[in-house]
């Protein structure tokens, strides 16, 4: 399996994982000519994308949606995000790419999440040799989700644009081979900035947005002996810096007793990243 992020942060989120056998894109959050530039530097088109799935429905990772709705993936979101996009589509009136939503529906080329008996937890889907578990999130949105990855025993971890992740899920993302988690803000900047204070509540609160305390808090919890990458997602540009967060890693690892040198740490930025195998 192979990851690669074509971008990372309020300007734009969207992700390619590569198997063997399919091309997953992780949201689609940026424009068509970037989507379209990023895949053509890994040999692909928008019509060798097979799957798609959306974390959420905020502009900076749907984007593209009505562009990737024209090709032959399948969509797979929740229905709290898809009944926004529905909102969204009818107040715009954009009623052309509302009907070519409504004829994904009608063909069932667009999969929603199922509840298992309405409890925290979702129905696990599979894909030929790949399972992917649906994790809620907690953002200012209808229904986020991350997702877990898993091909035979190796695991990615995708979690981003939420203000907790509730620790019922802490033993589902154990150990992953992989983590792109989001490390957004340092408290301290975001709070000297200039945004509006409402916004900064926003930001931190539980519907917001995770620290870089959060963050490395949460990987204390989850890492183990197979974890060898982790990817820090989502940095704000404006509220955070990189040598924040390696030295919010070094306390944060030091204090719960890890040896950083047993990872690869990478900080995501608002640009193609390098192509990561995640394993053969």
């Amino acid at each position: 399996m192979k990851l690669c992020v074509f971008s990372s942060g309020s300007k734009g989120n969207s992700s390619l994982i590569q198997t063997e056998e399919f091309n997953i894109l992780v949201d689609c959050g940026i424009s068509k000519k970037d989507l379209v530039t990023n895949l053509e530097l890994s040999n692909l088109t928008l019509n060798d994308i097979d799957y798609l799935f959306i974390t959420h429905e905020h502009i900076d990772h749907i984007r593209s949606f009505n562009v990737m709705l024209k090709t032959k993936c399948v969509i797979y979101i929740s229905k709290g995000s898809l009944s926004y996009i529905y909102d969204y589509y009818n107040n715009k009136g954009q009623f052309k790419d509302l009907e070519l939503l409504n004829n994904k529906l009608n063909n069932k080329e667009i999969i929603t999440f199922n509840r298992i008996n309405n409890s925290l937890f979702y129905e696990p889907i599979n894909i030929n040799n790949i399972n992917v578990d649906i994790i809620p999130l907690s953002h200012d949105c209808n229904e986020p989700t991350g997702f877990l990855f898993t091909e035979k025993s190796k695991k990615l971890c995708y979690i981003t644009d939420t203000g907790i992740v509730h620790s019922d899920f802490f033993d589902l993302i154990n150990n992953c081979d992989c983590y792109l988690l989001e490390s957004n803000h340092d408290p301290e900047v975001l709070m000297a900035s200039d945004r509006p204070y409402y916004l900064k509540l926003r930001i931190l609160g539980d519907n917001g947005h995770l620290s870089n305390e959060d963050s490395m808090y949460i990987l204390t919890r989850v890492i183990g002996k197979n974890t060898k990458l982790i990817l820090h997602a989502h940095v704000s540009e404006e509220c955070n810096l990189s040598h924040i967060i390696e030295l919010t890693r070094k306390r944060v690892f030091k204090d719960y007793k890890i040896d950083e040198s047993n990872f690869n740490f990478y900080i995501l930025e608002a640009r193609r990243s390098k192509e990561f195998e995640i394993w053969k």
